[in-house]
């Protein structure tokens, strides 16, 4: 975490007359750093005031918006915490219309294209494909390649939960726009790309995804196993996944590890104490740790007639942050005719979420 410097207030002729201890961990400052910090703060307001000449009101003026600077910084760090979310109760509903178009050549090239509009607006989104014996060539808005062969969890509810699907892994190559894949003997090869690279993450670097997935049958059990790499800008991003699927019983395992890039400096990275003619103290700060982000999860489908039942569980791990752990459970009851009854509980991160509704698909 950033520190605040030891801080000295300074007299005409810039020689210190007072120290503030260095405060090593801006987000756990004690009742007596603030103190001391608070009660130097008064001292220079004072001298502000009382100044017997206009270079000694100069300095305390500079002492006087440093001590606010560090004030300040301080008090944005012990803000984070906050009372309770209050509980709420919302009624949701969604319009989700898909179009499907598909043809083929006379020489047995297939072409198509998907678009889809939610909650009644217009939707500049979809994708377009031209497939053949060479694989299936992709545009438009797709998921990378690490996230084709690798996938995601089963998640639980009618349509996630808090305006996030907390089962689904964060892949880094999610905006990906010219995706390529080829399947053969139960082997999928994929490959991806962004070709705008508009974010200023991926104006410089890589920005490319490779993925790789076998399906098969072991002893009466279906059984996939997909890996996935991303290379986006400086971050790197490496997935496994498996799933066995036997009569009505689904299990998958996902492991991804986000190496997040090398270390970036924000603001200053050493602290300036003001003096004779200096400027106001700037605040000492250490460059971003980047540490690995490992994500982890694994879901459990079971079908039986109408009635399916899913739960999963999903961890975030970063060095030196607390880790965050979603799960759920839930499940879906067939009406027929294409209406669905769903039901979910998710527990994210310590926030408890429950939704229940009817799904209808047409």
């Amino acid at each position: 975490m950033d520190a605040v410097a030891g801080y000295s207030h300074h007299d005409a002729a810039g020689t210190a007359i007072a120290v503030v201890g260095t405060i090593a961990t801006v987000s756990n400052v004690t009742d007596a750093e603030l103190l001391e910090v608070n009660n130097l703060r008064a001292v220079i307001a004072r001298e502000t005031n009382n100044a017997a000449t206009v270079s000694l009101r100069a300095h305390a003026v500079r002492d006087l918006a440093s001590m606010d600077a560090v004030i300040a910084r301080l008090n944005a760090a012990t803000a984070t915490a906050s009372a309770a979310t209050q509980s709420k109760t919302e009624a949701v509903n969604r319009v989700r219309v898909s179009f499907a178009l598909s043809g083929a050549t006379d020489n047995g090239l297939e072409f198509g294209a998907s678009v889809r509009a939610d909650h009644g607006g217009n939707s500049s989104t979809g994708s377009q494909y031209l497939s053949g014996a060479f694989g299936k060539i992709s545009a438009g808005d797709l998921n990378g390649a690490d996230e084709v062969t690798a996938g995601n969890l089963s998640g639980v509810g009618t349509s996630g939960m808090d305006g996030a699907s907390h089962q689904e892994f964060t892949y880094a190559s999610a905006s990906h726009n010219l995706g390529y894949e080829v399947s053969m003997s139960g082997v999928t090869f994929a490959a991806s790309t962004d070709t705008v690279r508009g974010a200023d993450s991926t104006k410089t670097g890589s920005n490319s995804a490779l993925g790789l997935k076998w399906t098969g049958d072991m002893g009466g059990a279906s059984v996939t196993v997909g890996v996935g790499t991303a290379s986006i800008g400086t971050t790197t991003q490496d997935t496994y996944s498996a799933t066995v699927a036997m009569g009505g019983l689904s299990i998958t395992a996902i492991s991804s590890t986000n190496d997040n890039g090398p270390a970036v400096a924000l603001g200053a990275t050493a602290a300036s104490a003001q003096g004779a003619t200096g400027t106001a103290h700037v605040a000492a700060s250490k460059a971003a740790d980047n540490f690995d982000t490992d994500h982890s999860g694994l879901s459990i489908t079971y079908a039986m007639d109408a009635m399916t039942v899913t739960g999963f569980t999903r961890t975030e791990s970063t060095q030196g942050v607390a880790d965050k752990d979603y799960s759920g459970i839930g499940f879906a009851y067939s009406l027929g005719n294409g209406a669905t009854l769903k039901a979910g509980f998710v527990d994210a991160n310590d926030t408890s979420l429950m939704d229940f509704g009817v799904n209808f698909s047409f």
